[in-house]
């Protein structure tokens, strides 16, 4: 039986690896290698990593697991999870199966793009969703905003700072309210009702926004507003609650509401960038080693005093 499983082999888990592997826990990392950011060139906003391709930052972090005697990491997809007796049940996707006393979830979540033709073959080369992720690199670049709503002026704040040369496309009628949409007016942010036809593009270049009345309107970067859905399935079906927004309820201690069982990571909090998602998979991990020590800690003293 390891000490800890942990689902999902991302910054998150691997992080939560690198706590738990210092403390000789026995922990097995399972990877179904699919991460969120597969499609993005560089991860931004990480202290001493800014710009690393997130394949090379994964690599150097299982590098630095290597050392770690009792860390296993394991490209495996987890298919299904249980309780059992004393702990959890986890089978993967080739029939296997293994125990642990403490279950990690790190799966994170997935994103549903607008589905607009361009959008899928540019997305995390000059279609964006994440201005925190990728704002400074299209800095004063002719940008769009590709949604409506509370969440385009949301983007429209924020993106405001970097361009003076920004636009909201709704595609279709606006539901940015009055007042909003005055604010927007008074810092040359225009909005264009017009259905969105298709994106323009040579290669991953974008070159513009093709309207479905025959106009085009040149821009340079877009950013969407994707729709968030759990990667994985396993932590509503273990019976972990869930918060109104669609995320895995934890408290400050990444706990959920199941005994023995924590979720860290972009499945657990709107706060998503990859420096947030390694800072609570280590912040869980050290709640986790705490619960263990204690644990054996108590059992001990328990044997000490019947003997």
């Amino acid at each position: 039986m390891f000490d800890v499983i942990i689902i999902g082999g991302g910054a998150a888990g691997l992080s939560a690896g690198l706590i738990l592997g210092r403390f000789r826990r026995s922990v097995l990392i399972c990877d179904s290698q699919r991460p969120r950011n597969a499609k993005s060139t560089g991860v931004h906003g990480f202290l001493s990593r800014d710009g690393i391709h997130p394949q090379e930052l994964l690599q150097i972090a299982r590098d630095q697991l290597a050392p770690l005697t009792t860390v296993e990491i394991r490209a495996q997809e987890v298919v299904d999870i249980a309780q059992s007796d004393g702990g959890f049940t986890v089978t993967f996707q080739n029939g296997t199966s293994e125990t642990a006393k403490k279950i990690l979830f790190a799966t994170g979540v997935k994103d549903k793009l607008p589905s607009v033709e361009g959008v899928e073959d540019l997305f995390g080369k000059s279609v964006f969703h994440c201005p925190y992720c990728h704002g400074w690199e299209v800095r004063d670049q002719a940008i769009a905003i590709l949604a409506n709503g509370d969440g385009a002026v949301h983007l429209a704040s924020l993106l405001h700072a970097l361009s003076d040369d920004v636009v909201i496309c709704t595609d279709g009628k606006s539901e940015i309210n009055a007042s909003d949409s005055a604010q927007l007016e008074r810092l040359g942010i225009k909005i264009f009702e017009t259905p969105v036809a298709r994106l323009k593009h040579d290669g991953t270049a974008l070159e513009g926004i093709a309207f479905s009345d025959g106009t085009f309107l040149q821009r340079e970067a877009i950013f969407v507003r994707t729709v968030q859905e759990q990667h994985s399935q396993l932590p509503a079906k273990l019976g972990c609650n869930m918060t109104q927004q669609g995320y895995v309820a934890v408290d400050q201690m990444g706990k959920t509401n199941i005994e023995g069982v924590f979720a860290a990571g972009d499945l657990a909090s709107p706060l998503q960038q990859v420096i947030h998602a390694a800072s609570r998979g280590a912040a869980a991990a050290a709640f986790i080693n705490t619960e263990l020590a204690q644990e054996i800690f108590t059992a001990e003293i328990g044997e000490a005093e019947r003997s």
